[in-house]
C-alpha cells in the first residue's frame, strides 16, 4: 500500500502536514473532501524522495522493540485503556519507525472493526509467529493484557540472551580483525618493501620467498579483484541460504562443526524450551504449540524431525516419547519434560529448562571463545612468523656471504 504525504487547509484557512497510508491518491483526495479540507500538496512516497522505501534502507524491528512494544501495550491494557487507545499513543510513542509505521496501520484498522490478531497477522517480518498465536489466544481467553506481559518477559529474556552471547563473542571478533588488519598491513606494505631490497641484491631466492613475493605483488595489484570475490562470496552464501536446499546444507555442516555443534545444541533447546513453555501457559494446544516452536527454531534439519515429532503425537504418542526419538535434544531436558508431563506443569518445568539452558549457553559460549582466543593469536603469531621467516632469511645469506669475502 502506498505511503502518500500531504499539506492540506482546512475551513479557517489553518494548515495540516502529515503522511498516511492509502490505496490510491483518489481515495485519499476522497477522504480530505468529506471532512472539509483542501489538498494543497500530495506526493507519494517512494525510493527517489525518501531511501528508507527501499527494504535495505528501513530499519528493522528488533527484538527489543518488540519487548517494549509489548511491556507498554500491556501497561495501558491493565490500566483499563482499550487496545485502540493503547494504539493510538504507541504508534506516536514508539521510536522504532518501522514498527511506527506498522502500528499506524494497525491501528487503522483497529478503527475499521478488524480484529487484532488479524491485523497483526498482515505483518508477518514484524510480528513474530510466537506473538501472533499468543494475541490470538489473548482475545479468544479475555486476557490479552496478561499475554502482552507474557509476550515482554519472553523478549526480554531473549534480548538479554542475545546481549550476552553478542558480549561474549566481542572481544574475539576484535582480535580477528586486528588480525587481519595486521596480516594485511605486511602482505599489502611490508613485504613489497623488503622485496624491492631483496631484487636490488641481485640474489636468487628462495622458492617460499618468491611464492610470498607474488602473493603479496597479487594482493597489492588486484585487490579489488579480492574485495570484489570477497563480496561474491559472501552474497552467494546469502543467497543459497535463502533456497531450501542451500539452507538445509548450511544447517547440516552447522550441525557436524565440531567445536560449535554442542554451543548450538544449547542455544536450540533453550530457544525450544521457551518458546513452548511460553506458548502452554497461554493456553495455546499442544500441538498448534509445536508448530510456531517449529518456525522458531531456525534450523532446517531440526525442523523435519519436529514435523515428524508432531505428526507422532497426532499418532496418540505422549510427548515426551515423540521429542525423544528426534535423537537431537539432551536427556535432561527430555527427562524434565517427562516429568513436567506426568505432573501436570508442562509449561512451568520448561520455563526452568529454559532458564537452565541460557545459562549453559552462556558459560559454553565463554568457553568456547576462551579457546578461540589464544588459537587466533597462535594462527597470527605463526603467519607473521612465515613471513617474517621468508623475508629474513635470503637477506641473512645475503650479508653471510658478504662476510665471507
Amino acid at each position: 500500500m502506498p505511503v502518500y504525504t500531504y499539506k492540506v487547509k482546512n475551513s479557517e484557512g489553518e494548515i495540516f502536514t502529515g503522511e498516511t497510508k492509502v490505496e490510491s491518491k483518489e481515495v485519499l483526495l476522497d477522504l480530505f473532501n468529506k471532512h472539509g479540507y483542501k489538498p494543497l500538496e500530495i506526493t507519494e512516497k517512494n525510493f527517489v524522495n525518501d531511501v528508507t522505501q527501499l527494504k535495505i534502507f528501513r530499519k528493522k524491528v528488533k527484538i527489543a522493540d518488540l519487548a517494549q512494544f509489548c511491556r507498554q501495550f500491556a501497561i495501558m491494557l491493565e490500566a483499563g485503556i482499550s487496545i485502540a487507545g493503547a494504539l493510538d499513543v504507541l504508534r506516536y510513542q514508539t521510536e522504532n519507525p518501522t514498527l511506527r509505521e506498522c502500528l499506524n496501520d494497525v491501528y487503522n484498522n483497529i478503527q475499521k472493526g478488524i480484529s487484532l490478531s488479524n491485523v497483526m497477522r498482515s505483518f508477518p517480518d514484524i510480528f513474530p509467529p510466537i506473538l501472533l498465536s499468543m494475541v490470538e489466544a489473548g482475545e479468544v481467553s479475555g486476557q490479552l493484557d496478561k499475554v502482552f506481559v507474557k509476550m515482554a518477559e519472553h523478549f526480554e529474556k531473549e534480548h538479554k540472551h542475545q546481549q550476552k552471547l553478542k558480549g561474549a563473542m566481542t572481544y574475539p571478533i576484535i582480535v580477528l580483525t586486528v588480525a587481519v588488519i595486521v596480516v594485511a598491513v605486511l602482505v599489502l606494505k611490508v613485504i613489497p618493501t623488503f622485496g624491492e631490497a631483496l631484487r636490488g641484491m641481485d640474489v636468487d631466492l628462495p622458492a617460499l620467498t618468491q611464492t610470498l613475493l607474488n602473493i603479496s605483488y597479487f594482493c597489492s595489484s588486484y585487490w579489488y579483484i579480492i574485495l570484489f570475490g570477497t563480496a561474491l562470496l559472501i552474497y552467494g552464501i546469502k543467497t543459497m541460504s535463502k533456497t531450501d536446499r542451500g539452507k538445509r546444507i548450511l544447517d547440516k555442516v552447522t550441525l557436524k562443526l565440531p567445536i560449535v555443534k554442542d554451543v548450538i545444541q544449547t542455544i536450540l533447546t533453550a530457544r525450544f524450551s521457551r518458546a513452548l513453555s511460553t506458548l502452554l501457559s497461554s493456553g495455546v494446544l499442544l500441538i498448534e504449540s509445536l508448530q510456531i516452536t517449529k518456525r522458531i527454531i531456525s534450523n532446517s534439519l531440526i525442523q523435519e524431525r519436529m514435523e515428524k515429532a508432531i505428526e507422532t503425537l497426532k499418532q496418540g504418542r505422549t510427548l515426551t516419547q515423540s521429542i525423544t526419538e528426534m535423537q537431537y535434544f539432551p536427556p535432561l531436558v527430555l527427562s524434565m519434560i517427562k516429568t513436567g508431563e506426568e505432573a501436570g506443569n508442562l509449561d512451568e518445568t520448561l520455563q526452568k529448562a529454559a532458564d537452565f539452558y541460557e545459562d549453559q549457553t552462556e558459560e559454553k559460549l565463554q568457553r568456547l571463545m576462551t579457546f578461540l582466543e589464544p588459537l587466533i593469536m597462535i594462527v597470527l603469531g605463526g603467519i607473521v612468523a612465515f613471513i617474517l621467516f621468508s623475508v629474513l632469511y635470503p637477506m641473512l645469506s645475503v650479508y653471510q656471504n658478504l662476510s665471507t669475502y
